[in-house]
């Protein structure tokens, strides 16, 4: 019929006509179909009519036209399928393969209809957490020279400084003028034994309170001397033999003897090593701002062991979002197994951080910190004892008891264990018990109470037990 490809050449395709641009000057074909089979009784008689109507540059030339019967046009393989299915099955490759199946996948309706579906998701789908950086790239063409200033004026420079390292270390091995991988690789070479020791008396003082090199974010001569220079030696070079694998390097030190000593204090020793430098006992102190959170969580059986992701948004007090710069910043909080993940995953927003991690002297994060320094603070209690995260583990812990066994004597002693790892001694226990029953007095006179608390009498009960065991001293500090 008259206009019968008009506005119908494809399914992208608006207005009327088809065009040979851009391609101006090279051969094209356009085939059409009806879009139902037509058939005649008696002789077919076709009029074609073309109006040529764009421009100079768009007339077509030296055209030819052709009809014929069979197969619709719209059905035609794409040539690139067309020379694979020439090939017999044996001797095609796995991408000629690919090409027929993915043409096939077209003319199945079922497989269309999932692939249109699949496409659809993949579009709608959270964007991947990747963002752009910008990196700096070392300059090759006329590298800048810098000089020495004359009194630091910048306008007085004196001789050029060259890409070496001080006479004391091991010299760096530049491939050019010296570059940051130059710097990187010397560092990292095994020949230079700053960084070594810096790194193992890192985790020294990690694991020991104080580090081999007290002052250790200064190993300059205004720091202190190394209390034990073999030792930070000893573990600089098997630091680096074992790969710089610092999993092997706190397996090996707390493996120790040293390590594993006890932290009580020696009244003999107390005059002759009152700070502890010949490490005769371990020393005592309480655990980072991020693990407190941890082993409460811990304790309750309420830690989510999930291991990677982006930062979640745990319980915060109201109010303290709205101290961020310029209110421009909302805390909602995670559900699921992100509300009780590991503290290291707590999302830090320098200015309005998390109360319960700036009341353990986590760092603010706006300046590099060496060594964080420890407080002991009121603050510290009532944060144990009120906020959201901690109240839900002494919930839950107090449920676990519950059903550790039959008897509140060994429930007690259960809850006890798995806080501090050991069994109440038999004043502890009397304490426990007397405090439970205070609890479930006071819960049955205040049913209404109990029932918002933690849903009823008994399990209100416990929880404040729990929550006496997370809060004991020994719970919170490493001895």
């Amino acid at each position: 019929g008259p206009n019968a490809i008009d506005g119908r050449i494809g399914p992208k395709t608006k207005g009327t006509g088809w065009a040979v641009g851009p391609k101006y000057g090279q051969a094209h074909t356009l085939e059409i179909a009806f879009a139902k089979p037509v058939s005649f009784k008696a002789g077919i008689h076709l009029h074609i009519v073309l109006d040529q109507e764009y421009g100079s540059q768009h007339t077509i030339g030296r055209f030819r036209l052709t009809a014929r019967t069979g197969q619709a046009a719209r059905n035609l393989a794409p040539l690139a399928v067309i020379k694979a299915l020439e090939k017999p099955a044996t001797e095609r490759n796995a991408g000629e393969q690919n090409i027929i199946l993915a043409h096939v996948r077209t003319l199945d309706e079922t497989a269309a209809g999932l692939q249109a579906e699949l496409k659809k998701l993949e579009v709608s789908s959270p964007k991947p957490p990747v963002m752009s950086v910008r990196v700096i790239s070392q300059r090759t063409n006329g590298p800048r020279k810098t000089h020495v200033l004359n009194r630091g004026e910048f306008k007085q420079p004196k001789e050029a400084v060259l890409a070496i390292t001080p006479k004391t270390l091991p010299a760096v091995k530049n491939r050019a003028q010296g570059d940051r991988l130059d710097l990187a690789r010397w560092l990292v070479d095994g020949k230079n034994p700053l960084v070594p020791r810096v790194a193992v008396n890192h985790m020294w003082a990690y694991l020991f309170g104080e580090g081999i090199v007290r002052t250790i974010s200064d190993f300059g001569v205004r720091g202190e001397a190394p209390t034990h220079t073999a030792l930070l030696d000893w573990l600089a070079s098997g630091f680096i033999q074992n790969k710089w694998s610092r999993k092997e390097m706190i397996r090996l030190i707390v493996h120790s003897a040293t390590y594993r000593q006890s932290s009580a204090h020696r009244p003999e020793l107390i005059e002759r090593d009152s700070n502890n430098l010949l490490l005769h006992r371990q020393n005592r102190f309480r655990v980072e701002a991020e693990i407190i959170r941890d082993i409460n969580l811990a304790a309750s059986g309420l830690l989510s062991h999930k291991v990677g992701g982006p930062s979640v948004f745990p319980p915060l007090p109201s109010g303290v979002a709205d101290l961020s710069y310029a209110n421009n910043f909302k805390w909602n909080t995670s559900k699921g197994d992100d509300r009780h993940r590991r503290g290291l995953y707590t999302f830090f927003k320098r200015t309005a951080p998390h109360p319960n991690l700036i009341t353990f002297d986590c760092p603010d994060s706006n300046v590099a910190c060496v060594k964080r320094t420890r407080s002991n603070t009121p603050l510290a209690a009532l944060v144990t004892l009120n906020n959201a995260v901690f109240t839900e583990a002494a919930k839950a812990l107090g449920k676990r008891m519950f059903a550790a066994a039959k008897t509140d004597k060994e429930r007690l002693q259960a809850g006890f264990m798995l806080s501090v790892s050991r069994i109440p001694d038999d004043r502890e226990q009397a304490a426990l018990t007397e405090l439970l029953a205070e609890a479930r007095d006071y819960y049955r006179q205040n049913e209404a109470a109990a029932k918002e608390f933690n849903g009823d009498v008994e399990a209100s009960a416990w929880a404040v037990a729990a929550r006496v065991m997370l809060n004991l001293d020994e719970f919170i500090t490493r001895e």
